[in-house]
């Protein structure tokens, strides 16, 4: 290579704008499991800034979230596919730890970040699993915002539960 493209490929990369990218993450956690899990769509594990502002390792695996019911029910539905090749036997003795006669959902915190700025969350979400189905090197778990209507859980509404129903009462 001459000197000169190589000075101009340098000016030219340098230059290049950067581009920002939504950077999406996953947090589920139980009682029951040993640790909590936190996932990204990342290729290397890397660190993440929390509400509470501690920074947390995040482990890469290849992460789909999607919607998975139509857009006018209120009781919002994602699928959550996660490619568990690199942490499978680990992800699933962790899921084996909750026993099956619990009635505690497994906790999903979705977290959004730009590519820039990994310590500002730009959106977040919080889920409750529904269930887990696996395939080979996959993961799927159904994820849905917490039902708190009394046909659909058999739970009542408390102000315990949501403080702001104090000011609609």
């Amino acid at each position: 290579m001459s000197m000169d493209l190589e000075q101009r490929l340098r000016v030219f990369l340098a230059s290049a704008p950067q581009t920002v990218r939504s950077i999406r993450t996953v947090e589920l956690s139980h009682s029951a499991m040993p640790t909590v899990w936190r996932l990204w769509g990342e290729p290397k594990a890397g660190e993440i800034t929390l509400e509470d502002d501690s920074v947390v390792p995040v482990l890469p695996v290849g992460l789909e979230i999607r919607l998975a019911d139509v857009e006018g029910n209120l009781d919002r539905r994602f699928d959550v596919t996660l490619d568990t090749v690199d942490i499978n036997d680990q992800f699933r003795a962790a899921m084996a730890a909750i026993p099956v006669a619990t009635t505690e959902k497994v906790r999903c915190v979705y977290r959004e970040y730009l590519s820039d700025d990994l310590t500002a969350i730009q959106a977040s979400a919080v889920l409750q699993v529904e269930s887990v189905s696996y395939r080979i090197g996959n993961a799927t778990l159904s994820a849905v915002t917490p039902r708190l209507n009394v046909t659909r859980t058999g739970l009542l509404y408390t102000t315990r539960d949501i403080p702001m129903l104090r000011g609609f009462v």
